[in-house]
């Protein structure tokens, strides 16, 4: 059986750009869906599950941003911005939506198979640290390590594969202060840099799914400027 080509998932309003880009990456060995509009896009995933997103900023329908944050409530896989969009401004806004990486046009295409590579490399490896140990139970939590599930109470907590990898550290990590830099590094796999504000998004979109604050013999503290501690009564 032939093995599975990572599925991108690309949202680019210039045809052509994206049919030679989607030709030139299907040559690299990846399925390449396009959508050239945000309402397309949320369409065709009503049907798939990309490995990665690549987004244009500027679409005939909305913006690559709002489009960024909606997938990446329901979804964990890397997302690309690729874009006209310059000022400094503009990649943070991506950057602090959700987006992984944020290239300006005009680009190389070698440079983008480089990006896309890296991005999925970054995931399997995610997902490999988190497959290696068995399950873990603190109070009335517990982590189903190779299978990459919180249950809360035997409820699933349905938490995305990045938020299960930093629930997974902080809780080998119990009573321990640790910072987003060091989190950050770990379940990213590279430096925070300019994405300040990926694990605060993650801890809190974990805390709100495992209904946290409702919960009394665990906990997920932050103390402003510090870090982190997961801690059980």
């Amino acid at each position: 059986m032939d093995e599975r080509r990572p599925l991108i998932l690309m949202v680019e309003d210039d045809r052509e750009l994206a049919r030679l880009n989607a030709r030139f990456l299907g040559r690299k060995g990846y399925e390449v869906r396009l959508a050239f509009a945000a309402d397309e896009a949320r369409a065709l995933m009503r049907d798939i599950s990309p490995d990665l997103f690549i987004l244009d900023v500027m679409l005939p329908d909305g913006d690559g941003f709002s489009l960024c944050e909606e997938f990446r409530a329901v979804c964990d896989a890397p997302i690309l911005f690729l874009t006209g969009k310059k000022e400094p401004r503009d990649e943070i806004d991506g950057l602090g939506s959700g987006g992984d990486y944020y290239m300006r046009k005009p680009y190389d295409r070698d440079v983008l198979l480089a990006v896309v590579q890296s991005q999925l490399q970054k995931t399997e490896r995610t997902r490999q640290r988190v497959a290696e140990a068995t399950a873990v139970e603190r109070g009335a939590l517990k982590l189903l390590v190779a299978e990459g599930k919180a249950l809360v109470d035997g409820r699933d907590a349905e938490l995305t594969p990045k938020e299960f990898a930093v629930l997974l550290m902080l809780v080998r990590n119990e009573g321990v202060e640790l910072t987003g830099e060091a989190i950050y590094e770990r379940v990213w796999g590279m430096a925070m840099n300019s994405d300040t504000g990926a694990v605060r998004q993650h801890i809190s979109r974990l805390k709100r799914k495992l209904n946290e604050e409702n919960t009394d013999n665990f906990s997920i503290t932050n103390r402003q400027g510090r870090g982190y501690t997961f801690s059980t009564q």
